[in-house]
């Protein structure tokens, strides 16, 4: 019996786990993945046997769908360590990160007129608010002054709900995750294409016809309907075009921000310091960072308009400027050329001038809680949307929100086809 056929148009996280969950149900599945590689901006390099986070790193709280998948695919987990030290005047202190952040954002009353974080925060003392500023700017790429107040209380509040304060890490890397994928959509006789880069999607009711390039020329790909995972960062370019045309999506796309991280990852020897867990240094041009158990690697991190600010530099000036910092918050205070005979590698990717991502991830901007549900919303039982930009808890930008939207979409479309769901395995 013909269960009908999709076209899932982005291999990430979330574009995975729809054509995993389609595929289950012995739907014809094509994924049509842009970059050759999928992922997305899950992107794990491995080094001397260690895995290297280019992208995405945490498994945050506990997502059921998330773990559930991770214990299917039979990975192992490690704990990050809950420690947080604040930087300032060359001084440690120990700070509860997320006690503080919780408290301070609670204090956000949803029932008076939505504002910017940065306007609530003008309220707060120090030094939480400082804090807090950091914290909101690093974990959702934000601008302070742009996003939502309401929608980062809603986030607080559904991440209290699956302990978002506690994090972990795949010890294989998230990459063996989307490997795991991978090979079970492979298995269950899904496609899977890489370097498809889609230009076009003509539909109609019932019909999706994908128009691709690829290397020797283009491609035309059909099916009863489509998937669309792509990142708000190329629906807001207006690189993939849909024929007849979307203005409600491109308007809530166009209405959503979507900010930028800079990431360097510095790669040593052997370990110069002890595992610190995290480091907050609001003062310094890359003010977060962490080391990691699983090896001598240690990332730096800045979001938000911080990023924007360093996106102008090239590799070598980040990594310079990196290792400056990481030599004033080691004991000793080691100079760059000191750090250096001890560098095996560095590694950044500017995700903001990748064609196929164009920043970091989303966030809801002020007035702006209703876009997550337009650009999530299925058109005419054909297109159906998902990826972390279409959570609708405000909890945008996370592995785990992505990977739920493939699956609640996946789940739109079964329904609207009458098929009956199975048990998830």
């Amino acid at each position: 019996m013909n269960k009908g056929s999709v076209l899932v148009v982005g291999g990430g996280i979330a574009g995975l786990a729809a054509a995993r969950e389609l595929a289950r149900h012995q739907i014809s599945t094509t994924v049509l993945e842009a970059k050759n590689r999928f992922g997305g901006r899950i992107w794990t390099i491995r080094k001397n046997d260690l895995p290297i986070e280019v992208g995405a790193e945490f498994v945050h709280g506990q997502s059921k769908p998330l773990m559930e998948a991770i214990e299917h695919a039979n990975l192992l987990t490690r704990t990050v360590p809950d420690k947080h030290r604040l930087f300032e005047n060359g001084q440690f202190s120990e700070i509860k990160l997320w006690d503080t952040i919780s408290e301070v954002l609670n204090r956000i009353d949803i029932h008076k007129p939505d504002s910017s974080i940065e306007t609530f925060l003008q309220s707060v003392e120090e030094p939480a608010r400082t804090l807090v500023r950091n914290f909101i700017t690093g974990f959702d790429a934000a601008d302070t002054h742009r996003i939502s107040a309401h929608a980062v209380r809603r986030a607080e509040y559904a991440g209290n709900q699956m302990h978002m304060d506690s994090q972990s890490r795949i010890v294989e890397g998230y990459a063996a995750l989307v490997n795991k994928f991978v090979q079970e959509i492979e298995v269950r006789g899904g496609r899977l294409i890489s370097g498809a880069m889609v230009r076009r999607i003509r539909w109609s009711p019932g019909n999706v016809g994908a128009y691709v390039e690829r290397v020797g020329g283009t491609e035309t790909f059909a099916a009863d309907a489509a998937l669309v995972t792509l990142p708000v960062g190329v629906l807001k370019e207006n690189d993939v075009k849909f024929e007849p045309s979307l203005p409600e999506k491109i308007e809530a796309a166009k209405g959503m921000e979507f900010g930028n991280v800079v990431r360097i990852v510095f790669h040593f020897q052997n370990m110069l310091w002890e595992d610190f867990g995290f480091i907050h240094a609001p003062s310094q041009p890359i003010p977060t960072w962490w080391s990691d158990a699983r090896g001598p690697i240690l990332t730096g991190w800045a979001g938000g308009p911080k990023a924007d600010a360093l996106l102008k530099l090239s590799g070598a000036e980040l990594e310079t400027m990196g290792l400056e910092i990481f030599g004033r918050i080691l004991p000793g205070g080691p100079t760059v050329t000191d750090l250096r005979t001890h560098l095996i590698a560095t590694h950044y990717h500017n995700w903001a001038n990748d064609p196929c991502i164009r920043g970091a991830y989303s966030y809801i901007p002020v007035n702006g809680l209703d876009f997550p549900k337009l650009l999530a919303a299925p058109v005419a039982r054909t297109l159906f949307f998902a990826g972390e930009a279409t959570v609708t808890d405000g909890q945008t930008g996370t592995v785990f929100g992505a990977l739920e939207t493939g699956l609640r979409a996946a789940h739109e479309f079964l329904e609207s086809q009458d098929i009956c769901m199975i048990r998830a395995a």
